[in-house]
């Protein structure tokens, strides 16, 4: 038997199977709102490196420590930098004359203080600001200039959020990627989420989801000095102040009211700050998580490689006495072996397949045809273990950023087609399912009525298709309306790649043709009622004299899923009569 995967080397379909098994409750809770998120440094790995911003710290303390002007002032400083590093200046040298770049010990020097950053960040230089070495040395507002665009973590929040599983996100980091995220793939409509760094916007008007940033926020420190600067929470004493500094007052209600009454799941954040495991020490003082907590999900989920110590403080913070004797089961449960972008892929696949599998059984029930839901359920999830598949790591970018973008891309073209029988007016932007949790979807009738559950039947029996190969898929083989949201191609010899359109009904099919997608008169066009056949004077408009296993030019075929339905008695004869539309 080989050895588990770890947090690195686990893939997305790996994680979707713990989540379909031993974590299938923390899914179904995550689905259904239950989570908040914690993050950390650890899902926003493009921010300004922590090697960086400590290099840049002592260079200016050295420069201005060398300079006889200034030495009095900062060579104090500089010392006591040296002296977290466990060095001095008789061991520095002639060094100190060069660019802090260029010294022997840069990189010892730059892992020691890694773990005491706080500490860097607390020296103090003469009479300036407690935040000196932040804010002027290490200059964090120029740091953070021009930020990348947010990675696939960033993006698989941000669709979290969009369709309504994730209300509440606490952050420790400083950058704007979530934001960022939201953004892009909101189409920049305001409002969409609540963004909290100062106490007055707690009052703001709420959006689908509040992001608090708990430590502050360079992008609105930029924006406004004089009334965001002074969230900016790095040093060990601000660290230390934060549970009684008046300025965080409101943000440590709000917080502690997520530690109490939502679940957690933590992701790239060590929790090894005081001032947070306080915050769950509070919080088990109003309302202690239960331990055993089945059938309902462990109330803390940590996404890492080992369970670091503070994480463990908060579990036996949480459970107190039910941790003691407990230890294992307790670990086991809370303890999601993987790094936060797979986990983020994964739950958002999940989320999507459950709410397409949702609808199906809706449109399914309404239908009377309920007994077809568990083997076209199949197909859907077969699908989105497909898609797993495809995401990951790029050998340039190293990560699944470009994997999460592709995948965003072709559900969003096939979603805004369908829907609308055009491509996206915004092609950056995603195209959600529902805003309403699974547990709500029945409540929703604009989705209900959107005939998402038919898209569902669709893609399973295309899924389905490709699995027995009785054809290939593949994605659009350009950006042009006339390439479709697929390609489909029979697995016969010199079969013709086909567009592949999906649509709700007659009038999207109409806005294609008259938008020129049939161009080259070779598309399959699925409807997802019988409203085209009901209303053209012919069932399809290709030629009559075409025959299975010809394989020259062909019309537009037109096949309607609500037809196939009604006149199949079986899952079997769905399939097989949905194939012999599709091939023919």
């Amino acid at each position: 038997m080989g050895l588990a995967p770890n947090a690195t080397n686990i893939t997305v379909r790996q994680v979707l199977e713990k989540l379909d098994g031993e974590f299938a409750a923390t899914a179904k809770a995550v689905e259904n709102g239950e989570f908040a998120l914690w993050v950390g440094s650890g899902i926003s790995r493009k921010a300004p490196s922590l090697g960086g911003l400590i290099a840049a710290a002592i260079e200016y303390l050295r420069i201005r420590a060398v300079d006889p002007a200034t030495e009095a002032e900062y060579m104090p400083a500089l010392d006591e930098a040296l002296q977290l590093a466990g060095t001095d200046r008789t061991a520095v040298g002639t060094d100190l004359h060069l660019a802090f770049v260029a010294w022997g010990a840069r990189d010892a020097i730059v892992n020691a203080l890694w773990n005491s950053y706080s500490r860097v960040l607390d020296i103090r230089v003469g009479a300036q600001p407690g935040d000196f070495i932040l804010w002027t040395a290490i200059d964090i507002r120029r740091q953070f200039e021009n930020p990348p665009p947010p990675v696939g973590s960033h993006l698989c929040i941000a669709l979290l959020v969009l369709e309504g599983a994730i209300k509440t996100i606490a952050s420790g980091n400083w950058d704007g990627f979530i934001e960022a995220a939201i953004h892009r793939l909101g189409s920049g409509i305001p409002g969409i989420l609540q963004v909290v760094v100062d106490p007055g916007q707690l009052r703001d008007p709420p959006g689908q989801a509040r992001l608090l940033k708990f430590h502050g926020c360079i992008i609105h420190a930029e924006q406004d000095e004089g009334r965001y600067r002074r969230f900016l929470t790095g040093s060990h004493t601000q660290i230390a102040m934060w549970p009684n500094n008046p300025d965080f007052a409101a943000m440590r209600n709000e917080v502690l009211g997520i530690a109490t009454n939502r679940k957690t799941m933590v992701l790239g954040l060590s929790i090894q700050d005081m001032n947070l495991q306080g915050v769950f020490a509070a919080a088990t003082g109003i309302n202690k998580w239960p331990w055993p907590c089945a059938p309902d999900a462990p109330g803390h989920v940590f996404c890492e490689d080992q369970i670091t110590q503070g994480q463990r403080d908060v579990l036996r913070i949480v459970y107190g006495d039910d941790y003691n004797g407990n230890v294992l089961a307790i670990n086991a449960a809370s303890h999601m072996r993987a790094w936060g972008e797979q986990i983020l892929v994964a739950l958002v696949l999940k989320m999507v397949a459950d709410k397409l599998n949702c609808l199906m059984g809706l449109a399914l029930d309404a239908s009377g045809r309920g007994a077809l839901l568990a083997p076209l359920t199949a197909s859907v999830n077969a699908l989105r273990d497909q898609m797993a598949g495809g995401a990951v790591v790029d050998a340039v970018d190293q990560s699944r950023t470009t994997a999460v973008n592709t995948g965003i891309a072709l559900w969003s073209r096939a979603l805004s087609v369908f829907r609308g029988g055009q491509l996206q007016h915004d092609p950056a932007a995603y195209e959600p399912i529902s805003p309403n949790t699974i547990g709500l979807l029945a409540t929703d009738q604009n989705a209900r009525a959107s005939r998402l559950g038919h898209l569902a039947i669709v893609l399973a029996l295309l899924e389905y298709g490709r699995s027995t190969a009785q054809w290939s898929l593949a994605s659009p083989a350009n950006d042009d309306l006339s390439a479709g949201v697929a390609s489909l191609k029979a697995s016969r010899a010199g079969a013709p790649a086909r567009p592949v359109f999906l649509v709700k009904s007659a009038s999207e099919a109409i806005r294609l043709q008259a938008d020129g997608a049939y161009a080259n008169d070779n598309a399959l066009v699925i409807h997802s009622d019988d409203t085209w056949h009901l209303t053209m004077a012919t069932r399809s408009s290709r030629s009559p004299s075409s025959a299975p296993g010809r394989t020259g030019s062909l019309a537009p075929s037109h096949v309607s899923v609500e037809s196939l339905l009604q006149a199949s008695g079986d899952i079997d004869e769905l399939r097989a009569s949905f194939a012999a539309e599709v091939l023919l």
